[in-house]
């Protein structure tokens, strides 16, 4: 049985971003235009892609694909950090056939170092090739940075209306203090939700979980978790 919410399909890539060989670049994309909402991390110097989501979602609770790399934060990167992560937003629409504006950006790895861009170049074409050969497992893994494993959880809610699906992924390990620090997650539903209320349930449910973990002590940069409801099951949430 598939854990993926009806309507969502998933790439990865190998951009070279990390030592590894491995895949540092994972996609998702809405089929239709989902409500979006989000949190972000509360450090006092937010990496480019938390700035440029936010920016996003202030203007348009809605997005029809996420964008993660691995292997670089884009944190403290400056004013070329913001320019590089809007570009990495246009690469990848362009290989799509979306518009910049649908596609909602995170970054993770080392602080400092500006994004590699020509990489980027080559692996938006590839990604947009692999969409819908991979997996939320897939995904999951692609984020990781320093986890000793993938981290994905999916559940299926029986509604007056009908069965929605949710999958959520998230990378982190070190550096997690109270408020979500150094986690990236993507929480995808197939319900239809008012943005709203979406909002709502996502900003409750992580006062619930992710603001209460710690680790070490430690906030990070780029703490990012995204919600996507798409309603493409047809059911309502509010039934």
């Amino acid at each position: 049985m598939s854990t993926a919410p009806k309507g969502f399909r998933f790439a990865t890539a190998c951009a070279g971003f990390r030592k590894e060989g491995r895949a540092d670049l994972a996609l998702l994309v809405s089929d239709v235009p989902a409500v979006a909402a989000g949190t972000f991390t509360q450090n006092r110097f937010p990496a480019a892609p938390v700035l440029v989501a936010k920016a996003m979602l202030a203007e348009r609770p809605a997005a029809r694909a996420v964008v993660i790399n691995s292997g670089q934060a884009n944190a403290c990167t400056g004013d070329e950090g913001m320019r590089n992560c809007r570009t990495t937003q246009e690469l990848v629409a362009g290989a799509l056939g979306l518009e910049a504006s649908d596609i909602l950006p995170a970054s993770t790895g080392v602080i400092g170092a500006q994004l590699k861009m020509d990489l980027w170049e080559k692996a938006a074409p590839a990604l947009a090739a692999n969409l819908g050969k991979a997996t939320p497992e897939d995904f999951a893994r692609a984020i990781m940075t320093t986890d000793a494993f993938h981290k994905i959880s999916h559940r299926e809610v029986s509604l007056p209306g009908g069965v929605v699906k949710l999958v959520g992924m998230a990378k982190g390990a070190g550096m997690i203090c109270p408020n979500m620090a150094t986690m990236l997650s993507v929480v995808l539903c197939d319900a239809q939700v008012e943005a709203s209320v979406w909002q709502k349930m996502l900003r409750d449910a992580v006062e619930l979980t992710f603001n209460r973990v710690t680790v070490d002590g430690d906030t990070s940069t780029n703490d990012t978790l995204y919600g996507l409801a798409n309603g493409a099951s047809g059911v309502s949430a509010s039934d």
